[in-house]
């Protein structure tokens, strides 16, 4: 399923060739101003993007996790993705599920409107910064 929306949307964005899986498994599409989207799908056929944001900073911590999970509240400033910290790599993330019965339309709204609250949370997190 995931190799057949990756094609389509090779085509419909025009990126010159198909993308190509890494090392992992996972298809890293670059939009503008590099906000990048890791797309990849699990064992149960559910497909995941993923986002990483800004760098995390030691200083103003406490607003920025306050800031983050009063958006995360039901979902309702992140259209139900979810932002974290990955604490290994100090980066602020986004992430997000689809379920296995997902159509190629669903997915590609729902990756643009991912790629909308990546890019206004990534504005959102580096003027706290």
């Amino acid at each position: 399923m995931l190799q057949h929306f990756i094609d389509q949307i090779s085509m419909g964005l025009a990126l010159g060739q198909p993308l190509e899986p890494n090392q992992e498994g996972a298809y890293i599409l670059s939009l503008d101003s590099d906000l990048q989207i890791e797309i990849r799908e699990n064992e149960e056929g559910n497909v995941s993007l993923y986002s990483v944001l800004v760098p995390l900073l030691e200083e103003g911590l406490e607003e920025l996790y306050l800031r983050l999970m009063s958006a995360n509240l039901l979902g309702r400033e992140t259209g139900g993705a979810v932002l974290g910290i990955d604490k290994e790599k100090k980066q602020v993330i986004l992430k997000t599920f689809f379920p296995d019965e997902v159509t190629y339309r669903e997915f590609y709204e729902g990756l643009e409107d991912f790629a909308n609250y990546a890019e206004s949370w990534r504005e959102e997190t580096t003027e706290k910064k």
